[in-house]
């Protein structure tokens, strides 16, 4: 018979619904705080809070290290993005990775770096959704660690009211987080529940998903929306038609929007060549993965929950 790991709710005798992801307990669960479902739900306080302080933080990022090429200050700055073990979100199974650290940090300042839209100081790469969805190199585990690291006060706050809500125990803890107002990293205490002498951090589970292909997605989406039109409209010229467009006996054409996209995909890091030929792609997009991309739901989270 499995022996099944311990959960936080199981922990802590939690037996209602809950806001905030059950996760277990010295092992991680492969979710991810997704930039898109926060940039989605701006009409909820921690949402809108996460949103606001990553757009500061990255803003800060990218327009003091980022676009004048100042790689040793911006490894300094960056090197304050540690484990971020306290939330049992991403690949490890024993939780025992490495967060940032110094090394992820070089891949962060160098794919900023490396993007035509972060270098030319763009406002859009001020966003972490599009950060993900347009920087090479930066991927959903990289991203989730960066909000969890910047937003940390944030999600200790909803954590301790969650304590609050469900009789949960805390302590004092220190904590490491962005502080937009001083454009630096800070400490303070904060009120966390804790097993096996660490610290956890809970996050909403609205805010959290697992590794979407939003590369994959994108091409779909302007292949469908915007590169098929042009191609019936006979506005993008192409060697032959044949493969793009059905015609009917009644006359009428459709274009082949698989076809479409085998043929025009880019790969991550030539996206940035859709959004500027195509202006408005990128939140026509945010709302096409609103619509499109459902959240996970509970039932998905206990099944996760149960697998390992």
């Amino acid at each position: 018979m499995k022996k099944y790991k311990k959960n936080f709710n199981g922990h802590f005798n939690v037996t209602k619904s809950t806001e905030h992801v059950n996760i277990l307990l010295g092992s991680d669960l492969e979710l991810f705080i997704d930039p898109y479902n926060i940039a989605n739900n701006l009409q909820n306080k921690v949402a809108k809070k996460v949103y606001l302080r990553s757009k500061s933080f990255l803003e800060n990022l990218n327009r003091t290290y980022i676009v004048p090429n100042d790689r040793i200050n911006g490894l300094a700055f960056l090197s304050h993005l540690q484990e971020a073990n306290e939330y049992g979100f991403g690949y490890s199974k024993t939780n025992k990775g490495k967060g940032i650290g110094l090394t992820k940090a070089e891949v962060i300042f160098d794919s900023l770096s490396n993007n035509l839209f972060a270098r030319g100081g763009a406002s859009i790469t001020n966003e972490a959704h599009n950060v993900l969805l347009l920087v090479k190199g930066i991927g959903a585990d990289n991203m989730s660690d960066t909000l969890a690291n910047v937003c940390r006060d944030i999600f200790a706050d909803f954590t301790y009211e969650q304590c609050v809500l469900h009789n949960i125990p805390t302590s004092k803890v220190q904590i490491e987080y962005f502080d937009s107002t001083r454009n630096c990293w800070m400490f303070k205490d904060a009120n966390l529940p804790s097993f096996a002498g660490k610290k956890i951090i809970l996050v909403p589970k609205f805010l959290i998903g697992g590794e979407r292909a939003y590369t994959s997605a994108f091409n779909w989406f302007i292949s469908s929306n915007y590169l098929s039109k042009e191609i019936l409209a006979g506005t993008l010229k192409v060697n032959g038609s044949k493969g793009f467009i059905n015609r009917f006996k009644n006359g009428t054409r459709r274009a082949i929007i698989k076809n479409i996209n085998k043929h025009f995909r880019k790969p991550k890091g030539e996206l940035v060549d859709f959004v500027k030929k195509y202006n408005g792609s990128l939140l026509e997009f945010q709302t096409h993965i609103k619509n499109n991309f459902p959240n996970i739901t509970d039932e998905q989270l206990l099944l996760m929950l149960n697998l390992n």
